[in-house]
């Protein structure tokens, strides 16, 4: 059947957006961040009045358009154009607040993890040498070149300069970037002209990526940096995707109490989620337990510890679905990630409201069940 082309009428649009106003300022009060439903509604409405695609991927999912907003509310960030620091795009039959790495670079910078943030791509026309992690690189290139008069792509280098006064320069080769772009599902899943940011705006990417890589060696002052990147690694399909185990079964295996940490206390992280790892590394044959968190940052950080339990699919019963319904691992994952968030942030109508866009049958029942659970348990803490 083909999709219906005619344009979204302005009022609808502006329907879409009010709908939204709720979440986004629950979102607002539980961070503290200094941003306007108002001013982002309007450039919310300038971008779906200007790409009629976004304007009907919000019409038939408009549960990702308020997940879309409430992201930008948790981020901290405008939709202001003239900045460039965040988007809103169509992907995958879904809106997406798409967070530059300007974005990215802000945050960091708000968040005083660092003083100031430089990301450059290198070629192989240019003069480039490392002299070390925390020494000044030497780049020589004429910034007048066009991109494809620099040679091949050989690289990006991210230089940090850290609030304690030191420098800490992170490079990420050609291969690192590329081995990030194909395990991305938006590059993956994607036919030629259709395998999104990576092939419309791959330097942008790239330094993206870069960023991203170069955060894990930040100082950890705020979550807000680290819970923009698992949103764009996951929901925006820019990374790899997520494994199947959680801290929650990884708890469950060692004996320990998945329910420890915000569930019990009455306070907030002080450090942040782990950064998904987009390095080549991802590919070695033990995937599972590169994506578990270390003990010790389980014990040092009790609130990360927090994951409710995902049960292996054969205790599921347990849990109120029926143990003769097989559920996909991808799902439980997206179920528990968005769990998390709702903890951390203490904002539990996003959560609902993505269970009954996206889940249907026993994943809805079982979905609802556990965010019922959290919520009761967070408020009684």
């Amino acid at each position: 059947m083909a999709k219906d082309k005619t344009p979204v009428p302005n009022a609808e649009i502006k329907q879409l957006i009010t709908a939204a106003e709720e979440g986004f300022m629950k979102m607002v009060k539980a961070t503290g961040n200094a941003i306007v439903f108002q001013q982002e509604a309007l450039f919310a409405m300038k971008a779906m009045l200007e790409n009629d695609y976004l304007a009907q991927t919000a019409k038939r999912n408009p549960t990702s358009l308020k997940m879309a907003l409430v992201q930008i509310a948790s981020s901290g960030l405008t939709l202001n154009p003239a900045m460039s620091l965040a988007y809103l795009v169509p992907r995958d039959g879904k809106v997406i607040a798409d967070i530059s790495y300007r974005g990215l670079i802000k945050i960091a910078t708000d968040s005083r993890a660092v003083n100031l943030v430089v990301a450059e791509a290198v070629y192989s026309n240019d003069a480039f040498r490392y002299r070390g992690s925390s020494v000044e690189p030497i780049h020589d290139f004429d910034p007048f070149l066009a991109t494809k008069d620099r040679g091949e792509f050989r690289g990006v280098y991210v230089k940090a300069h850290l609030a304690i006064g030191c420098l800490l320069v992170t490079c990420l080769s050609a291969e690192e970037v590329y081995a990030a772009r194909d395990l991305s599902s938006a590059w993956k899943n994607g036919s030629v002209g259709k395998k999104g940011p990576w092939e419309t705006h791959f330097k942008a990417m790239a330094l993206k990526t870069a960023i991203k890589a170069a955060r894990k060696f930040w100082p950890m002052t705020s979550p807000i940096l680290d819970q923009v990147i698992s949103y764009l690694n996951e929901d925006a399909g820019e990374g790899i995707a997520p494994s199947a185990v959680t801290l929650g079964v990884a708890a469950a295996e060692m004996g320990a109490d998945p329910m420890l940490g915000a569930l019990q206390i009455g306070h907030e992280p002080t450090i942040p989620m782990p950064v998904m790892d987009v390095t080549p590394r991802a590919q070695t044959p033990e995937p599972v337990m590169a994506s578990v968190a270390p003990l010790a940052t389980v014990q040092a950080a009790p609130e990360q510890a927090a994951s409710v339990a995902i049960p292996p699919q054969s205790s599921i019963a347990s849990n109120g679905v029926p143990s003769e319904v097989e559920m996909d691992p991808k799902v439980l994952k997206r179920i528990d990630n968005v769990l998390q968030r709702s903890i951390r942030t203490n904002s539990w109508e996003a959560a609902y409201d993505w269970a009954n866009g996206y889940l249907e049958g026993a994943d809805l029942d079982y979905a609802l069940t556990e965010f019922s659970k959290a919520q009761a348990l967070k408020k009684a803490s």
